[in-house]
């Protein structure tokens, strides 16, 4: 094998490590991102506070017609006892009986209100609950493919990289050398192939000095434009 077949395998294996570590940092980065999985969290929570919320309002509201209710009928009971005989008294009590029947009934439309309000928080609640589910169960599964990925990914980074070193131990210092001193301002492309006579990289047509250069020798040929190394195929 030439010395520019072997660093073109070497730059090869380099271009697949390189694919799958991106890939394996993109891999990361979802395996951390639950952003839609905190979203549906964070909104059966609400849900679940809204119905709550909604609960306490009831007790107290009920709490607040108990309350109304006895003190009505305690009234009323006194009212028509017969145990009071002021007639200024009587009409404050019967006063009383009236705001407290009035009373009574602004509660028992706020309790209204409350009930609807509590069915809509339990339908809420009921919605959000099965979106976390789906949205959990979703989650569960692209997790497993992408942890399943990333063992994939680490088993052939790691069978590329003992190939590499081996590739390695076939190419003498000093066109090594070379090639790693191009990598960084080729993009990592610092060999690049002859077809037709034109580097496939750059697109230009070589020279017959370039073209008699890589016919002649084992040696290192660059192309005449983007100064790569030229392997002839």
């Amino acid at each position: 094998m030439s010395v520019a077949r072997a660093l073109y395998e070497i730059q090869t294996i380099e271009l697949d490590i390189i694919e799958r570590t991106k890939r394996m940092k993109s891999v990361n980065a979802q395996l951390k991102d639950d952003e839609l999985l905190r979203q549906a969290k964070e909104g059966f929570a609400v849900a679940q506070t809204a119905l709550a919320d909604n609960g306490k309002l009831i007790r107290d509201m009920e709490i607040q017609i108990e309350a109304v209710v006895e003190k009505r009928g305690a009234t009323e009971t006194r009212l028509y006892s017969g145990s009071v005989g002021n007639p200024k008294e009587l009409q404050d009590m019967q006063m009383e009986v009236e705001s407290l029947a009035r009373r009574r009934a602004h509660l028992d439309d706020q309790l209204l209100q409350l009930m609807i309000e509590r069915d809509q928080a339990s339908q809420d609640m009921e919605e959000s609950g099965q979106l976390l589910e789906e949205v959990q169960a979703e989650h569960d599964e692209q997790q497993a493919d992408l942890i399943n990925e990333k063992t994939a990914l680490s088993a052939e980074i790691e069978r590329l990289m003992t190939k590499r070193k081996n590739a390695l131990a076939k190419i003498p210092g000093a066109a090594l050398q070379t090639y790693n001193n191009m990598r960084r301002a080729k993009s990592n492309r610092p060999v690049a192939l002859l077809r037709e006579k034109t580097c496939t990289v750059c697109g230009i047509k070589q020279d017959n000095t370039v073209l008699a250069a890589i016919n002649r020798s084992e040696d290192l040929v660059s192309c005449s434009d983007c100064g790569r190394i030229l392997l002839k195929i």
